[in-house]
C-alpha cells in the first residue's frame, strides 16, 4: 500500500481500518498496489466525511473499465451496508455511513 504524497491518514477513524485492509487485498488480487489518494486532506464538498476521518479515496486510473467495475463491486460487497462505495472516473471513494 502506498499513500500519495500530501494525503493525510493520521486521524482517520478506526472504522476505516478494515477498508484499508480490504482494499489492499482486492487491489493486489487485480495486480495493482493500492494507492490512497485522500484521507483527511484536500478540498471536498461541504459536510464531506473526509473532514471527520470517515472517508478515503483510492486510485483506479491504472485499471481498465471492466477491471475497475470488478474492483468496485468486490469492495462494495466485502464492506457491506455500513459503507458507501462510490466509483468516480479517477478513484473509488469509500465512506463509513451506517444506515
Amino acid at each position: 500500500m502506498k499513500i500519495k504524497e500530501g494525503a493525510v491518514l493520521a486521524g482517520i477513524h478506526l472504522h476505516m481500518r478494515p477498508v484499508l485492509i480490504a482494499a489492499d487485498l482486492i487491489w493486489k488480487k487485480y495486480g495493482q498496489e493500492l494507492v490512497v489518494t485522500a484521507g483527511l486532506d484536500g478540498t471536498h464538498s461541504a459536510g464531506s466525511l473526509h473532514y471527520y476521518g470517515l472517508a478515503l479515496d483510492f486510485r483506479t486510473r491504472y485499471f481498465d473499465d471492466i477491471t475497475c467495475e470488478k474492483v468496485f463491486q468486490e469492495l462494495d460487497e466485502v464492506l457491506g451496508k455500513n459503507f458507501d462505495v462510490v466509483k468516480h472516473s479517477s478513484h473509488i471513494h469509500v465512506e463509513y455511513d451506517p444506515k
